[in-house]
């Protein structure tokens, strides 16, 4: 579960959901990116659906990934596996059609 945000500490992640990022990091042989976390918290990324069915992580029109393969639910958090990374994101993000 994520640490509850104070003035003087951010949230973070769950220290679960960081243990799954590290076992699927070594296993794959990918980057753990966090770039993406405090804009998940504040609503400001989404899993953008292609027409083609295609998943990607949207932070605007020039910000998004590589395809998501696989996203695994652990607390209160989304791992989002792409092609090329690994991401954290919080689990409140909203799914929408993208073009």
């Amino acid at each position: 579960m994520s640490s509850p945000p104070t003035p003087s500490q951010p949230s973070m992640p769950g220290q679960q959901c960081l243990q799954h990022c590290c076992k699927i990091a070594i296993s794959d042989d990918k980057p753990i990116l966090l770039d993406y976390w405090n804009d998940s918290l504040d609503g400001k990324v989404m899993i953008g659906v292609k027409d083609n069915d295609e998943k990607l992580l949207v932070k605007s029109s020039d910000e998004y990934t590589s395809p998501i393969l696989k996203i695994y639910r652990v607390d209160t958090e989304y791992i989002v596996m792409t092609e090329n990374s690994i991401y954290v994101v919080c689990d409140k993000i909203s799914t929408r059609r993208i073009s």
